[in-house]
């Protein structure tokens, strides 16, 4: 699938900066039309923008969905890391990893979802350009 195609499947959950806009839907292009559909009906991916201080979502707008944040800091590392970080986040959704803030773990519980997510973007290492 195209990375045209995938950005039009976000239907407006991609808020922010264009960079981040073209690596998220480079990413999820490579990956298969199942994640694909998953992520791009499940899924927003939310960073500041360039023209605005502050935005705001009610809760029909995210309702029953995942919402990915992605920093600053992080859209600043080379772009390798941030596909990286995308694929990786992509992880813990797809896997269905519940969310160490709010739900407790145990350390072993912790570390066991962050290897299964590293190899999760590590299935996708391709999508990493230097």
């Amino acid at each position: 699938m195209t990375t045209r195609e995938v950005y039009l499947r976000f239907e407006g959950k991609l808020i922010g900066r264009k960079r981040m806009r073209r690596i998220v839907c480079e990413v999820v292009s490579k990956m298969p039309v199942k994640i694909i559909d998953f992520v791009t009906e499940n899924c927003w991916f939310v960073c500041s923008m360039e023209d605005a201080w502050a935005y705001t979502f009610t809760g029909n707008d995210i309702a029953n969905q995942h919402m990915v944040f992605i920093s600053d800091e992080l859209l600043a590392q080379p772009e390798a890391q941030v596909r990286y970080t995308v694929a990786h986040e992509i992880g813990h959704v797809i896997l269905r990893h519940k969310n160490s803030t709010y739900a407790r773990q145990t350390p072993q519980e912790i570390s066991k979802q962050e290897r299964e997510v590293h190899e999760f973007a590590n299935k996708y290492e391709a999508l990493k350009r230097a």
